[in-house]
C-alpha cells in the first residue's frame, strides 16, 4: 500500500505510520481512491449511521487517535477486498467511509454539524445495529447497512417490580447551569487554519476552547444562579429547595472530571438518540451518589481557619460594597458557627442589602430574620438590629396579606431608627394602597430626606400627589425624576408612565 509523502489537508508532512501529526488525516492510499464530501455525509447522517460507534472511539476523541483506531481496524481486512464475501465485505466499506470522514477535518466538521441539527429527530427507543449504529427496521434478523445479526432484546419480567424509585428524567446539567459542552460538540476546527507560521499557538488556542468547562466556570454558574434562586420571589420553600438542590447536583458533577466523564457518555447517548433503561439507571445511580456525598459533606466540620477565611472574605465584599457576592461565603460561616452573633449578622445584613428589601422575596426575608434572631439571642448589641427585625417581620405580613400587621411592624421599625429609608417606603407604598395619599406623601419625603436620589421614591410621590390632585408637587417630582434618568427623559412621558 503506497502512502502519499504530505497530508492531503493541510500539507504537513505525514508520520512514518501514514498518519498526520498536525491534524490527524491518513494517506488517501489507506482507502484506496474512496472520495467523499458533504452529500455522502449527509446521507450517512440520514440512514442514521454513527460513526464513531462503528470504529469504537468517543465522539470527543482527537483526530489522531481515531486515525490510529482506523489502522488498527483496517489491519483485520485483506489490502484486497475483493474475495470477501458480503457480509465482511459491507463492513470493510462501512469502516472506510467512517475513517475517511471522521480522519477528515472538513468532513468531521460537516458529520459533527449534521449530527448535532438532527438530534431531536432521533428516536430514543430506536433498536440500533451493535455494530454501526444504523436503526433496524421492523423485525429484520440483520442490519441492512453491515449485516451484522440483530441484537437480542432483553426478555421483559413477568410483572412490574413493586418497589423501587421512579426513574428519574434525563437532565441536561450543562444547559441548568447555562454552560455549554463544546468538548462534547464541536470538533477542532479543520488543519488548514494551521498552515501559518502561528500554526502551533493557533492549535494550542483550539484545544483550549474544545475543553471542558472548568471548576472555577462552573462554580461561578452554578453559585450566580443559586443566588438568583434564593432571592427569587414567588417559589415554595420546597421548590426553592429542590431548584438548590438540583444546581449544586450539577455544580458537583460538572467540577469533577471523573463524574463529569460519566456524566458525559450519558449526555452523548441521550443527544444520539441512544438512551436506553441501562443508562437511565445509571443516570440515577450517578446523582443518587452525589447526593448521598453533598448529604455526607454538609455534615462535614470546616476547618477553623478556612471558617476565619471565610468570615474575613464576607466582611472584606461588604465593605466593598458587594453584599450579593458575600452571601455564599457569609452562609457557609453561619453553618459551621450556627451561634456566631457576629456571622448571623453580618449574613443578615448581606440578604438585606443585596437587594432593595421591599423586591425581596419570603424565603430570603426569613433568613435574614432568623439571622438577626440568632444574633439577638446571643446577648450581643448590633446597630439597627432590632429596626432591622420589624422590617423584616412587616414585609413578610405583607406578602402575607395582612396590611395592619405589616403597618404596625414597619411603624415600630420606623419609630426606632428612622434612618431606614426603606421602612418609610414600604409606609408610602401600604398608605396608597389604602388610598391614604396624605399619609403617604409625607412618608416618601421622609425617604427622600434620607436618599435624594431615591428614585422609587420619587416615583410614589409623583403619584401620590396626582392622586390628590396635587398637580403642581407632581410635576415637580416627575421633573426631579426626568433629572435622576437624565438623556431624553421627558416630564410629560413621566406622568403618563404613573398614571398608568
Amino acid at each position: 500500500m503506497s502512502l502519499d509523502p504530505t497530508c492531503p489537508s493541510c500539507s504537513a508532512p505525514l508520520g512514518s505510520d501514514g498518519i498526520c501529526p498536525a491534524c490527524g488525516s491518513l494517506a488517501r492510499g489507506f482507502f484506496q481512491g474512496l472520495d467523499l464530501g458533504a452529500p455522502q455525509v449527509a446521507a450517512a447522517v440520514a440512514r442514521g449511521l454513527d460513526l464513531y460507534r462503528l470504529l469504537g472511539v468517543e465522539q470527543h476523541a482527537d483526530a489522531v487517535s481515531i486515525a490510529r483506531q482506523y489502522r488498527r481496524l483496517r489491519a483485520l481486512f485483506p489490502d484486497d477486498p475483493s474475495a470477501l464475501a458480503p457480509e465482511p465485505r459491507r463492513k470493510f466499506e462501512l469502516l472506510q467511509i467512517a475513517g475517511r470522514i471522521l480522519t477528515d477535518p472538513s468532513l468531521r466538521a460537516v458529520y459533527d454539524r449534521l449530527l448535532v441539527s438532527t438530534a431531536a429527530n432521533l428516536q430514543k427507543d430506536v433498536v440500533r445495529c451493535e455494530s454501526c449504529g444504523a436503526p433496524l427496521r421492523g423485525d429484520d434478523p440483520r442490519c441492512l447497512y453491515c449485516g451484522s445479526p440483530r441484537p437480542v432484546a432483553p426478555t421483559p419480567p413477568a410483572a412490574p417490580p413493586d418497589a423501587g424509585p421512579p426513574p428519574i428524567e434525563p437532565v441536561d446539567l450543562y444547559a441548568l447551569l447555562g454552560l455549554s459542552p463544546v468538548h462534547l460538540i464541536d470538533p477542532l476546527p479543520p488543519a488548514r487554519t494551521l498552515r501559518s507560521s502561528h500554526s502551533a499557538q493557533e492549535a494550542a488556542t483550539m484545544l483550549r476552547g474544545s475543553q471542558p468547562p472548568t471548576p472555577e466556570e462552573v462554580d461561578a454558574a452554578s453559585y450566580a444562579l443559586q443566588h438568583q434562586t434564593l432571592l427569587r420571589p414567588g417559589l415554595s420553600p420546597d421548590e426553592r429547595d429542590k431548584r438548590m438542590e438540583e444546581l449544586e447536583i450539577a455544580r458537583r458533577i460538572l467540577r469533577h472530571e471523573r463524574l463529569r466523564s460519566r456524566y458525559d457518555a450519558f449526555w452523548q447517548a441521550l443527544r444520539q438518540g441512544r438512551f436506553d433503561h441501562g443508562q437511565l439507571e445509571g443516570l440515577r445511580a450517578l446523582i443518587d451518589e452525589v447526593r448521598a456525598d453533598e448529604m455526607a459533606t454538609a455534615g462535614a466540620a470546616l476547618p477553623a481557619d478556612e471558617v476565619e477565611a471565610l468570615l474575613q472574605q464576607g466582611r472584606g465584599l461588604l465593605a466593598a460594597g458587594l453584599p450579593r457576592e458575600a452571601l455564599e461565603p457569609l452562609r457557609r460561616v453561619c453553618e459551621a458557627l450556627p451561634q456566631s452573633a457576629e456571622a448571623h449578622a453580618l449574613y443578615a445584613r448581606a440578604i438585606l442589602s443585596s437587594a432593595d428589601p421591599l423586591d425581596l422575596g419570603g424565603h430570603a426575608l426569613r433568613q435574614a430574620l432568623a439571622s438577626l434572631e440568632t444574633a439577638s439571642r446571643s446577648g450581643a448589641s448590633f446597630p439597627g438590629s432590632e429596626a432591622q427585625r420589624a422590617l423584616c417581620r412587616g414585609l413578610l405580613a405583607r406578602d402575607a396579606g395582612d396590611m395592619r400587621q405589616a403597618e404596625i411592624e414597619l411603624e415600630r421599625a420606623a419609630q426606632i431608627d428612622p434612618s431606614l429609608a426603606h421602612t418609610w417606603r414600604g409606609l408610602a407604598a401600604l398608605a396608597l394602597g389604602r388610598g391614604a395619599h396624605g399619609a403617604a406623601i409625607d412618608h416618601c419625603r421622609r425617604a427622600l430626606t434620607l436618599d435624594p436620589r431615591d428614585e422609587r421614591a420619587w416615583l410614589m410621590l409623583a403619584g401620590a400627589c396626582q392622586r390628590a390632585r396635587r398637580h403642581a408637587e407632581a410635576r415637580a417630582a416627575a421633573g426631579q425624576i426626568a433629572a435622576l434618568r437624565g438623556g431624553n427623559a421627558n416630564v410629560d412621558e413621566i406622568l403618563a408612565e404613573i398614571a398608568i
